[in-house]
């Protein structure tokens, strides 16, 4: 060739690049790098298909005249960013790939990092070709080190038989979309898992399948609550069931099950009339109607005609609201009193119980909830809530630029009071200490049983004067009161107080300072409230 500068600068290029002639837009070479990125060699690129898109992207602007510009090109399911430059009667390009259509871009990793779910791609022989880090945290794993990796890596046998076999086989093969639960062992963990998975195809340029996207969200803590539920609703004497806003169902107990004398599976998704016939099936939807209208709870009776009787069920019925304050659904408990009609007495007792049940099903999650969140003994919340709480308040701190203050308090010989008055009084001294913080503490101050005799007070906008006034009355008070209840024998509280500051990193750091500083209280004494600092002088 009569172009040896030019094309030896191409080879000696540490990107992959190609030389054309713009007069003619023939082809003049290309270095060992670009070859190793297009998979091809200098001999077949000039006769490719990538080469007859690429010509068709540069004609345009070397009619216009420009020496330099960038074009995009499709190729195998890559994109190729070209950098092109006229160079005397040469057409430098210089290639890049800017990413593979079957991977995830830059700026959306970063939002599938973000969104507390678990995120990954697999091509078509099912590995991995991008998981996020909620998947390498699952996994123990790093990354990088996950990319060309299969489930049967990361799973049991029988998990990977239902990942591949239940879901991920008909994705790639049937092109289908698929929102499934998985019930996984996780072998890193050592524990099993119930995961809602999202699964769809990846499509190529091509229109072919290149392997599948998955989003999968942990509902382990949701299924056993729902175990708990089940387990409640098959044991109450009524029939319960759930409906949308088409009267559908999502949901019936055992007894409503029986009822129909069909199974939950063949009840899901159908409506009243599906089941029971046009004329039945509009009675049962008639309380359904006024509920959905009124968006409040409706009760009332309701009959089921056949030929040799008639049937009646006193019906409460409850709507289900999404967050937004929208019904979404109903609850609804019917009771048989068809032996009871004419007994006008008894539908009020029963008026009363389905309405007691009703409430009792309504506020399970939440007492689900504070079980989960309150210590048992003084009511207050556990360590559990506090480290969940604290972690939020420690963000908005950050984002108001507002001062908050962390207050660790421990009853000082408190053994002593359990030796020798007894666990039960030592109870009712830490039942007694819970009341006094109570009183002391402002309405916004979250008051946490931290462990033990150890009780913690985070207290959002509040600057050290606050934190130090409020933790002297609460040491006042409880000298006073828990001396004057174990008739006279001398009760004291040792404080430690820290304040957040962003040295401190996270909640870690503050509760080691806040613990610090409570320790300096100890050895000072005890009976004493202490600041902690930063350079381990505590005030």
């Amino acid at each position: 060739m009569s172009q040896p500068r030019f094309y030896q600068l191409i080879q000696e290029s540490r990107q992959p690049a190609m030389l054309i002639r713009p007069s003619d837009l023939s082809f003049h070479g290309n270095n060992a790098l670009c070859n190793e990125l297009l998979s091809s060699s200098e001999e077949t690129i000039a006769a490719s298909e990538f080469y007859c898109d690429l010509l068709s992207q540069l004609r345009k602007p070397l009619k216009l005249g420009l020496e330099f510009f960038n074009c995009e090109v499709v190729f195998d399911n890559h994109i190729i960013l070209i950098s092109a430059e006229i160079r005397e009667d040469f057409l430098i390009l210089y290639l890049q790939e800017k990413y593979s259509l079957n991977l995830p871009s830059h700026h959306l990793i970063n939002i599938l990092d973000s969104l507390g779910a678990y995120v990954y791609c697999k091509d078509l022989n099912y590995r991995y070709t991008y998981v996020n880090n909620m998947v390498s945290e699952l996994f123990g794993k790093d990354s990088r080190s996950l990319i060309g990796a299969s489930d049967s890596e990361q799973f049991d046998n029988p998990s990977v038989k239902i990942i591949r076999n239940n879901i991920d086989n008909l994705v790639i093969k049937n092109r289908q979309c698929i929102k499934k639960e998985e019930v996984l062992f996780i072998p890193n963990l050592n524990e099993i898992r119930t995961f809602l998975s999202v699964k769809k195809p990846l499509i190529g340029n091509d229109n072919k399948v290149v392997g599948l996207f998955g989003i999968s969200t942990d509902i382990t803590h949701y299924k056993a609550t729902e175990q708990k539920l089940n387990t409640i609703l098959d044991n109450v004497s009524a029939y319960i069931y759930i409906r949308d806003t088409n009267h559908r169902f999502s949901y019936a107990n055992k007894m409503a099950q029986d009822l129909f004398r069909l199974s939950l599976k063949e009840i899901e998704g159908k409506t009243p009339i599906d089941i029971l016939g046009d004329i039945n099936g509009k009675e049962f939807q008639r309380l359904d109607l006024e509920l959905f209208k009124t968006k409040e709870k409706v009760e009332g009776i309701e009959e089921f005609i056949t030929e040799e009787k008639t049937y009646y069920y006193w019906t409460v019925k409850a709507p289900l609201f999404d967050d937004e304050g929208n019904v979404t659904s109903l609850i609804g408990m019917s009771t048989d009193i068809t032996e009871q009609k004419s007994l006008e007495v008894e539908l009020e007792k029963t008026n009363i119980k389905l309405n007691t049940k009703i409430n009792e099903i309504t506020q399970l999650q939440a007492t689900l909830w504070k079980q989960a969140t309150q210590d048992p003994l003084t009511n207050l919340y556990n360590r559990r809530y506090f480290n969940e709480i604290s972690h939020k308040e420690i963000i908005k701190t950050e984002r108001n630029k507002k001062p908050m203050a962390l207050l660790l308090l421990d009853a000082d010989y408190f053994k002593k009071v359990n030796d020798k008055f007894g666990h039960d009084i030592g109870d009712k001294v830490l039942i007694k200490f819970a009341q006094i913080m109570i009183k002391q503490c402002r309405r916004t101050d979250v008051i946490c049983r931290y462990g033990g005799e150890e009780f913690v007070i985070l207290m959002a906008e509040a600057n050290q004067t606050i934190a130090i006034e409020r933790a002297e009355k609460i040491r006042i008070s409880y000298q006073e009161e828990i001396t004057n209840l174990l008739k006279g024998h001398t009760a004291t509280l040792s404080i430690g107080i820290a304040m957040w500051d962003k040295k401190l990193v996270d909640l870690e750091g503050l509760t080691k300072a806040a613990d610090q500083a409570m320790y300096q209280a100890k050895n000072s004494g005890r009976n004493q409230v202490a600041v902690y600092s930063a350079d381990s002088t505590n005030k």
